[in-house]
């Protein structure tokens, strides 16, 4: 049988119920949201509600598959899944290859949702007529692996499974299919808490067909011949993805020691080169796929095992100071069979051997060597001793044991193998990545590091890089093409639907700012898409220079692009412009996503702005001393003759503050008039002092972004910092002042509005 284009099919599961119907696909979302990922958001778009707990049974689990599967169109091997994140809470994307996809496809179906949970282990069996629920108890305890070939009778059937790890819904868990695997967010705790061992997909009971099979050929030949003849992938088919140990460290990004430098002598040890001629390796992969980049190997005993991707040997390997391959192939196998995130697992230890180094911890971990190491994996999947705590990662560690500067994480998830300090456009992307620190979101570091194409160290240009490779939406395979029309071409012969490159473009944007405002609605805001201490204060040691990364300019000029308030809400006018329906309107979610600031423009016009507010600010907080009963407290802290500056650097506004020697709130104005000060607060810039004043940013927020400068005693500053808070709350509407204090408090009618009435009158007048 064949299918013309697309099924437009999708399955949905209940365990609870054991139910299963099944859901149409309308031409306008398949255009809108295309395939894969992007339909799979919008499915659970319209079916998750903020605040679910991801291992409870309302979750849903989507398994999609893009519309260019099956098509024997080059690299289309790949199908998505799509849940909400054990491990960050937020919304987690991950794509895979290995058979299932390709057998899901040619079952007859586009996707796959799973909600509920089944009180008894179970797995699926898909075919053309439909899902059966079959016993899971002889395969619960399994390896990943092994459950995998227990139920592999045919070589059209595709299988998905979970290891240990799943089944102990360990947060760093992820699924297998073939050899590869579904890796990041905990994947694999989101099956496992469904009691939902395996899903078998027989396929081969249909053929797809494009609509346009003369246009498909055509643009399917001039782009496999493109990506050929391509040198990055010939150097993924000779050395496995690898092989890019050597331009990493080279290039001074190489995890080294949780990423505390960049570069290792013994690097070269641990490089697809090196691997390649080590174990005879020869390419094992998915099909279709014309970059061939899995590698399987002969170790010295005649067993055949995979070869470590780059990210597992940069994060097990160089990240954890190990540069002896077989242990890397070793602890390889091991995260595979008990089906655990290689990257996460890395990073967690590496942060561990730090920990430890720095007395957080007491732990035999050590950088440099291999002992304790096997342990310590077994413990994470299983849930045992301190593993339990490990396998929470490091965003969770580090909050209980402190040294979260240097826990290389972003938003819950681990950081991949390349150091930001030296590829600022990948430490952007690393920040706004959806899903956490993902190296594949937009993948700048290749043309930053790799080909020389653009300046790893400028700021330059990043923002505008990082939004259209995120809105490209394929960005190992778009590096290669480099040519939109490919994808779009692609598109319109299978579908049959017209669909030029810009249109492409902007389903894309559509599919990133969706997945953005699902986030938001779980809390993300600009405070969570920034980088950890480390790589925005300390420099590489093998970096002379000791860059960082300026992640902040970066940003601000990537929500502009993409058209989220300085918050990192999507606008109202976005989410219009893009077609996206915002669900609850009339929330407050809502009213501070279509809030827009105002900001004055050019520095003289900045400088009298900020003149004015200080002034203004200054004013009111002497009166707030007078009618407000906590702005009293807190001034009662604060010594007698004691004084205070608020000031943009350098030598900009200036609010001058005194507690009097009778105990009087006085503002002094915009000079000290001679007498030392006991506190100076300094704002570092003028556009710092922008955002501040602008209340687009908390003063709380502007400390915690190395915006602040404290010449004085701390805890008198945090004292001035709780009364400015507390200032604002009186002056502004409450729309503006949520986004300018820390936590908006909850105060009687007669205290906010009687209070603000009256502080807006003696700030006038001056009394």
């Amino acid at each position: 049988m064949e299918i013309s284009g697309t099924s437009n099919r999708i399955l949905e599961v209940n365990l609870t119920q054991r139910d299963v119907k099944e859901i149409k696909v309308y031409e306008k979302d398949r255009k809108m949201y295309l395939g894969a990922k992007g339909l799979g958001l919008k499915l659970l778009y319209d079916r998750l509600a903020p605040g679910i707990d991801p291992l409870g049974e309302d979750n849903y689990l989507a398994f999609m598959m893009g519309v260019f599967m099956g098509t024997g169109a080059p690299c289309s091997g790949r199908f998505a899944a799509v849940t909400k994140s054990p491990l960050t809470g937020i919304m987690l994307s991950s794509s895979c290859g290995g058979p299932f996809g390709m057998a899901l496809k040619t079952a007859g179906y586009d996707g796959l949702l799973v909600t509920g949970r089944s009180e008894n282990p179970v797995y699926l069996i898909i075919d053309d007529q439909g899902v059966n629920f079959e016993d899971a108890s002889s395969l619960w305890g399994m390896d990943a692996e092994k459950a995998q070939e227990s139920l592999q009778n045919d070589k059209k059937y595709g299988m998905l499974t979970i290891g240990p790890a799943g089944e102990n819904r360990v947060p760093i868990a992820n699924i297998r299919s073939g050899d590869r695997f579904l890796g990041r967010g905990g994947m694999g705790a989101v099956m496992g808490s469904k009691n939902l061992k395996a899903i078998v997909a027989k396929g081969g009971a249909f053929n797809i067909v494009p609509k346009d099979p003369d246009l498909f050929d055509k643009v399917k030949k001039r782009a496999t011949a493109y990506i050929k003849r391509n040198s990055t992938s010939n150097d993924l088919r000779t050395f496995g993805s690898s092989d890019n140990v050597d331009w990493c460290n080279d290039g001074g990004i190489l995890p080294v020691n949780n990423f505390q430098g960049g570069r290792h002598d013994s690097g070269g040890k641990i490089s697809g080169k090196t691997m390649r001629d080590l174990y005879q390796t020869r390419y094992h992969t998915c099909k279709p796929c014309s970059i061939l980049c899995g590698h399987k190997g002969t170790l010295e005993d005649g067993s055949v095992h995979p070869v470590p991707e780059y990210e597992t040997v940069g994060l097990l390997g160089s990240n954890l100071g190990v540069y002896d391959p077989d242990q890397i192939v070793e602890w390889n196998d091991l995260c595979g069979h008990l089906g655990m995130d290689t990257i996460s697992t890395g990073a967690v230890l590496g942060w561990v051997m730090e920990a430890g180094e720095k007395g957080l911890l007491n732990t035999p971990l050590r950088f440099g060597s291999p002992e304790g190491v096997t342990n310590a994996i077994q413990d994470m999947a299983d849930g045992k001793d301190f593993g339990e705590e490990m396998a929470r990662g490091t965003r969770w560690l580090s909050e209980k044991y402190g040294g979260r500067e240097f826990a290389a994480q972003v938003k819950g998830l681990e950081m991949a193998a390349y150091d930001p300090r030296g590829s600022w456009g990948q430490g952007l992307s690393y920040a706004v990545a959806n899903r956490g620190a993902c190296h594949l979101s937009a993948y700048p570091v290749s043309l930053e590091v790799r080909f020389g194409l653009l300046n790893p160290l400028t700021k330059r240009a990043k923002a505008r890089f990082v939004y259209f490779f995120e809105n490209l939406h394929l960005p190992p395979v778009a590096i290669m093409l480099m040519d939109v029309s490919i994808f779009s071409k692609l598109f319109s012969s299978i579908t049959g639907m017209g669909m030029n490159q810009w249109e492409m473009l902007k389903a894309g944007n559509r599919i990133h700012t969706l997945e953005r405002l699902m986030n938001t609605r779980e809390g993300i805001r600009r405070k969570d898409d920034t980088l950890p201490e480390r790589f925005l204060k300390e420099g590489r040691s093998c970096d002379e220079a000791h860059h960082t990364v300026p992640l902040y300019e970066m940003l601000d000029d990537y929500y502009k692009l993409r058209g989220y308030n300085h918050q990192g809400i999507p606008s109202a006018g976005t989410l219009r412009k893009l077609g996206i329906e915002l669900k609850d309107p009339g929330s407050s979610f809502e009213k501070d996503a279509d809030f827009r600031f105002i900001v004055p423009k050019g520095k003289r016009v900045k400088r009298l702005y900020l003149s004015i507010m200080l002034w203004f600010v200054g004013r009111a907080m002497q009166a707030a001393a007078k009618v407000d009963k906590g702005v009293k407290k807190e001034f009662e802290s604060i010594p007698n003759g004691f004084r205070f500056a608020l000031a943009v650097s350098p030598a900009g506004p200036a609010m001058v503050m005194e507690k009097t020697s009778k105990g009087r709130v006085k503002y002094v104005g915009s000079k000290p008039g001679g007498k030392p000060l006991d506190l100076n607060i300094r704002i570092k810039h003028l556009e710092a002092a922008i955002l501040l004043f602008t209340f687009q940013e908390s003063t709380a927020m502007a400390g915690a972004m190395d915006r602040l400068v404290v010449e004085g005693d701390v805890p008198q500053a945090c004292t001035v910092v709780r009364i400015l808070d507390m200032v604002e709350v009186l002056l502004l509407p409450k729309i503006v002042a949520k986004l300018a204090v820390k936590r908006y408090p909850s105060w009687s009618p007669v205290r906010k509005y009687l209070g603000r009435c009256m502080v807006y009158v003696r700030a006038v007048l001056g009394f």
